[in-house]
């Protein structure tokens, strides 16, 4: 049911975008997050530390899509502060699983996500202007997010992948202005929304229990032998 709503709302974004919907847009994006996070919490049986940190990641992701309307003065600096922060937290949830993994072909996708982030910060270092330690230290979080994300599960990987598009995407828009891309922001929203989407499906899936999955107080196993 709340993926679904969540695809509802994502979907009813993107159609406020292309219909210049501005009212609509303004309301369905800060829905976004909390969808997600109520994901979380009925799925999670216990809040232990990287469910807390998934929850920290979506809030953030939260200040980012509401706090950016509020304020368009500092929208870029509030959503590379509040986004970077958020792949911080995911990075932490993934570092582990990474780890037990030691797959070297996972290990060898640092090689073009760093040569993506790298190229990309290079070339809109001479727009970013005052912004540029902020944007080089969200380059850096993107990255290892991204990275880290290969040693999940498939829809973490995926989803890591799919916001370092959003993010490039969203570095070409803001800091390089000659590279026209048509419904750039239609394309930066579209990949954010399924890339944190699936990053979140990807973690609830690699939970050892579910709240769903637990068995009732009282309950008790019984075999019975023919």
């Amino acid at each position: 049911m709340l993926w679904a709503l969540y695809a509802l709302v994502a979907m009813t974004h993107l159609a406020s975008m292309l219909g210049g919907a501005e009212l609509l847009q303004r309301a369905t994006q800060p829905m976004l997050a909390p969808v997600l996070l109520a994901a979380v919490l009925t799925a999670a049986p216990r809040l232990n530390r990287a469910t807390m940190l998934i929850v920290l990641a979506l809030l953030c992701a939260w200040v980012g899509d509401t706090l950016g309307q509020v304020a368009p003065g500092a929208m870029r600096e509030i959503s590379v502060v509040s986004f970077g922060l958020a792949l911080i937290c995911y990075a932490v949830v993934l570092a582990p699983l990474m780890i037990r993994r030691r797959d070297p072909l996972r290990l060898a996708l640092a090689i073009p996500y760093a040569g993506v982030v790298i190229g990309l910060f290079v070339a809109c270092a001479d727009g970013a202007g005052p912004m540029l330690p902020l944007v080089g230290l969200y380059a850096l979080a993107v990255a290892v997010m991204a990275y880290l994300s290969a040693g999940g599960n498939a829809l973490t990987w995926m989803g890591g992948t799919l916001f370092l598009l959003s993010s490039s995407l969203m570095a070409m828009d803001w800091f390089l202005p000659g590279a026209a891309i048509a419904h750039s922001t239609v394309w930066v929203m579209a990949s954010y929304m399924l890339g944190q989407a699936l990053i979140v499906a990807g973690l609830i899936r690699t939970m050892p229990a579910h709240r769903w999955s637990e068995p009732c107080p009282g309950s008790a196993l019984v075999i019975v032998e023919g």
